[in-house]
């Protein structure tokens, strides 16, 4: 009798959460009609799904660490340099349409694992800096040579 109520009261909880006696937020509604779910779950589809997603990270990973050892290169002329981060970006001129513009880096790629998610933020945080920083020193030269006039 002992282990009975203990037993009805640890899981108190539980039942009064899926009864819905406390208000829930959508990630576990999410996993509350996970598990109650009655019809059997396809763990193959899952397992596919979650290595494309690995795999389009993979893509991503390489692409940008391409892009980041062409824009250390020395030798590219600036406009080179320009217009290759902005194919990167898909900015293309005035009456062609190809799509929509970039989103974000772990877009499609959001259940991946948190190493390779940072890993991801981070190689694209370098090309962002990258930006930042010659769009920093074409405003300096430019402001060099408002001076000058």
């Amino acid at each position: 009798i002992l282990s009975t109520v203990t037993g009805v009261h640890k899981y108190k909880w539980l039942k009064q959460n899926v009864q819905g006696l406390y208000p829930q937020s959508a990630l576990l509604n999410t996993i509350v009609e996970f598990a109650l779910k009655e019809e059997p779950v396809d763990v193959e589809k899952m397992r596919k799904c979650l290595l494309k997603q690995l795999e389009r990270a993979e893509v991503r990973l390489e692409g940008i660490d391409t892009i980041l050892k062409l824009a250390a290169k020395n030798f590219l002329l600036p406009s080179v340099q320009y217009a290759m981060f902005c194919g990167w970006q898909r900015l293309i001129p005035e009456g062609a349409n190809i799509g929509e513009p970039l989103t974000d880096c772990l877009k499609d790629v959001d259940l991946i694992p948190p190493f390779n998610r940072m890993l991801l933020e981070v190689t694209f945080g370098k090309l962002y800096a990258w930006a930042i920083q010659n769009v920093r020193n074409i405003l300096l030269d430019a402001n060099a040579k408002f001076k000058e006039l």
